[in-house]
Order: structure tokens, then sequence, then C-alpha cells
């Protein structure tokens, strides 16, 4: 007999990763493709979210369709089975100013405070 995990730990991870991610990328893009352990890093860090998005309720991720959820879901599955065909500037593309992260980050915030 499984349990379920509580999404708020899910949401939690998804949080950290961010975080993490944020220490890896804060010195620049030439930093970023110059330095194989920062891309490692984020790639892990992104499979962790893809993960913790993939098991959140689809009942909270309904609540806010202006983030791709299945795309979060997709992208994680592309670095984990298709890894070859990762592109560089798409990944940096998440973290630019108003990207993907920015916003997944303000969401997960709320979610988070909203379940506490």
């Amino acid at each position: 007999m499984s349990q379920k995990r509580n999404p708020l730990l899910f949401l939690t991870d998804i949080a950290s990763a961010i975080e993490r991610i944020e220490s890896y990328t804060q010195s620049g893009k030439q930093e970023f493709f110059e330095n194989i352990a920062f891309q490692d890093a984020t790639f892990f860090r992104l499979q962790t979210i893809g993960e913790a998005v993939n098991q959140l309720p689809q009942e909270l991720k309904d609540r806010y369709p202006e983030i791709r959820w299945k795309d979060i879901v997709g992208f994680r599955n592309i670095l984990a089975h298709r890894y070859w065909r990762i592109d560089l500037n798409l990944v940096w593309g998440l973290f630019e100013p108003n990207g993907d992260i920015e916003r997944l980050k303000v969401v997960v915030q709320e979610l988070i405070d909203e379940l506490s």
C-alpha cells in the first residue's frame, strides 16, 4: 500500500530546484555555455522540476493555464531520453527575464503559500 506524496512537497522540490538553477546561471550565458558542470547540474534540476510537475494534481495545474505544464514534463523527457537533442540556446532561454522559469517560480510560490 503506497501513500500519495503531499503536493506541497513536490512544489517545494520545484522551488528548491529553481533556486539551485539560479545559482548555476547567475554568472551569465557565456559562463553557463562554457561550464559543463553548470550545464549538467541545471539539466538534472530541470529533470527534477519536470518529474515534480508530472506528480502535481491536475486540479492545481488547471488553475494556472498560463504555465505550459505539459511542455515542462515533455522537456524533462527530452533531457532524460533524448539528451543528444539538447539545445543550449533553448535551455538558456528558459532563464531570460520574464522567461518560463521566472513565471513558474512565481506560480509555485503562490501555490506553496496557499497550501502551507
